[in-house]
């Protein structure tokens, strides 16, 4: 039987032998330029690691010189306190408590920059009192009835740069500026002579005659025995020396578990 199947695709001719001798062109390779990067590179690593070893040594050692100073400072004042001190000695401990003093004053003032960064405003630091009438158990000589001035207890009080009177119903103003001042002064009983009133008044140095800043009334059915609350609030510009207190028409009908004075400077 005859092929008579014919195709157009021709092989392509095998490859020609590689003659005797020849070899492959190789990429050039530039040796010297190589070893000198390598050389550079490991430099450079060696520094880099010797230079955070060195930082870390160095900072290393001024933490612990820190500590070592630190636990020095505490001796001497365990010192200070347990001992016995000459009087050379004693004054290096006042000297200490000085130096220990002035980082307390640092740290504080830290705090309170942080707490007015917190609360979105200054840290109120000035002048403020917040007064509480004096109790019946604390009154054994019934003070708080001999005067129309209420009395107030220190101890359950708040002060802080104000001064309570030796007498316990005025408060001293030792810096003068604009200062918030507010009174509640609850009435427990009624009286057909006198009304239940309650008034701030201030008394200015060289001044005979105190002068009213504030006044407030309330009623109470004679009939029942409920409460009645008068409260006052203002803002006045104060002076040094100059005396505020509360003052009632009858302090017999007052209920001295619901009074409060107290003011604060604003600026």
């Amino acid at each position: 039987m005859i092929n008579t199947f014919h195709s157009s695709y021709n092989p392509p001719p095998p490859p020609v032998p590689p003659r005797t001798g020849y070899r492959k062109p190789q990429p050039a390779v530039n040796t010297p330029l190589v070893k000198y990067l390598s050389v550079m590179l490991l430099l450079l690593m060696i520094l880099t690691f010797g230079g955070f070893l060195y930082l870390f040594q160095k900072l290393n050692m001024q933490l612990q010189g820190s500590y070592d100073e630190d636990m020095t400072s505490l001796q001497r004042l365990q010192d200070c306190v347990e001992k016995n001190m000459v009087e050379d000695s004693m004054t290096n401990c006042g000297k200490l408590m000085e130096k220990y003093k002035a980082v307390f004053a640092k740290v504080l003032q830290a705090n309170e920059k942080s707490v007015s960064k917190l609360t979105g405003g200054p840290h109120f630091i000035g002048p403020a009192a917040h007064m509480t009438a004096l109790s019946e158990h604390k009154d054994k000589t019934s003070e708080f009835l001999k005067t129309n001035n209420l009395l107030w207890d220190e101890d359950h009080s708040l002060l802080q740069d104000v001064r309570l009177s030796s007498k316990r119903d005025m408060l001293t103003i030792q810096y003068p500026g604009m200062y918030f001042i507010y009174s509640q002064v609850t009435f427990s009983k009624n009286s057909p002579s006198v009304s239940l009133k309650q008034s701030i008044r201030i008394v200015v140095p060289k001044k005979q005659e105190p002068k009213e800043l504030l006044k407030s009334f309330c009623s109470l059915n004679p009939d029942t025995s409920n409460l009645c609350t008068a409260s006052l609030a203002g803002v006045f510009h104060l002076e040094k020396e100059q005396q505020i207190y509360v003052t009632v028409a009858n302090s017999s009908l007052v209920n001295r578990d619901s009074c409060s004075f107290g003011l604060f400077k604003l600026r």
